[in-house]
């Protein structure tokens, strides 16, 4: 009887923390300026993929399929962002394998080709630019270490 009760308020305090992380994670989607790549290619897919609550589309490049991770659904929506099977786009962002295997890259930057417009993810500092939250520091992933400047 009292681990039935104990394990029922754990749940109760639990939830609403793992609920609000969970949309808190947004913000939080690292980008290690380290595994930055750019990569041109064709987008496959423009559905149907997310990532820890922000929105995604796949893309092949020389064979290789990149699920690329945007923004959330509002900032896509409120930006037009128009992609379409076939478009032909290049994606500056940081490269990271998921948990399924599968390649990511984490936009920084999105620009249909041949002349479309460069819509951006991430500002100079890899701060998402929806991200209302005062971010002090940098959210870039440095592994240098350079001497007088701060991160």
């Amino acid at each position: 009887m009292h681990k039935a009760v104990f394990v029922t308020l754990v749940l109760f305090l639990a939830i609403p923390t793992l609920i609000s992380d969970a949309y808190a994670d947004a913000d939080y989607v690292g980008y290690d300026e380290n595994t930055e790549i750019i990569v041109s290619g064709t987008v496959i897919k423009t559905s149907g993929c997310e990532f820890r609550g922000l929105e995604c589309f796949v893309m092949e490049s020389n064979s290789r399929s990149f699920h690329v991770i945007t923004g959330p659904r509002w900032f896509v929506e409120r930006i037009h962002m128009k992609l379409s099977p076939g478009m032909t786009i290049r994606v500056v962002g940081s490269k990271f394998y998921g948990t399924n295997g599968s390649l990511y890259l984490v936009a920084r930057s999105v620009k249909p080709l041949p002349s479309g417009r460069n819509i951006q993810f991430r500002d100079n500092k890899c701060r998402p630019v929806w991200s209302k939250r005062v971010i002090k520091r940098s959210s870039c992933m440095r592994i240098f270490f350079v001497p007088g400047q701060s991160m």
